[in-house]
């Protein structure tokens, strides 16, 4: 399966899922296109944190591209032809290796301001349930955060003990050598120090938004 043919697929999941939204569903094609972008990136961020709040990133301002479900097609799911957006949360790869070039990707209908699916950097998805995203009936298991570190040798040298050109990364989150030779995972991945940072920041702002929400309700 060629890069592009993989690109697509993700793209048809995560614009294929309807979702009742935290927004009223509204068209977006007819809001001020800065109203429009801080709104898409207001969903996408719940919905990253959500689900995968290890994935959250403030490392550029996230990338928002505007797509169309193809006409034809196996992943359409009766949405051929629909508009909507990919919001893309970027990540400092000087930082961290994941395994797709970006940490979380969300998809959102134009037409209804809702969140259709979710990927994040290790190359998992999910489907967005048809509840609400600020339910607090739903039971979330979150998607683990895990990097895409492997051995890196010179296959010019032919020293069967060579070390890996990579190997101070490798030791740095945690992979050691065993007894065959390979490098093996001893501790669970964590985000750098400065993500955890920024995602700590962010739970803790969505925790008060949600708190001012019921109160407002509960007026």
């Amino acid at each position: 399966m060629t890069m592009k043919t993989i690109k697509k697929i993700i793209l048809g999941f995560l614009l294929c899922v309807s979702y009742n939204t935290i927004s009223i569903a509204q068209n977006l094609s007819s809001m001020p296109i800065a109203q429009r972008d801080s709104l898409l990136i207001s969903i996408a961020k719940e919905v990253v944190l959500k689900y995968g709040p290890d994935y959250y990133r403030e490392y550029q301002e996230p990338e928002i591209i505007r797509k169309q479900i193809p006409l034809e097609g196996d992943v359409t799911g009766g949405n051929a032809g629909r508009y909507g957006y990919v919001i893309t949360f970027l990540y400092d790869p000087s930082k961290e290796t994941l395994e797709w070039d970006y940490a979380a990707r969300v998809g959102i209908w134009e037409d209804t301001g809702r969140p259709s699916g979710v990927s994040f950097g290790n190359g998992l998805g999910l489907t967005i349930p048809e509840v609400s995203l600020r339910s607090s009936d739903e039971v979330i298991e979150t998607i683990p955060y895990q990097q895409s570190i492997r051995a890196i040798y010179d296959f010019n040298n032919s020293d069967p003990n060579q070390m890996p050109q990579n190997i101070d990364e490798l030791r740095r989150t945690g992979r050691e050598r065993n007894s065959d030779g390979q490098w093996v995972q001893t501790r669970p991945d964590t985000p750098p120090a400065e993500a955890q940072r920024v995602i700590r920041r962010a739970q803790e702002d969505m925790r008060r938004r949600q708190t001012d929400r019921n109160r407002e309700n509960n007026r």
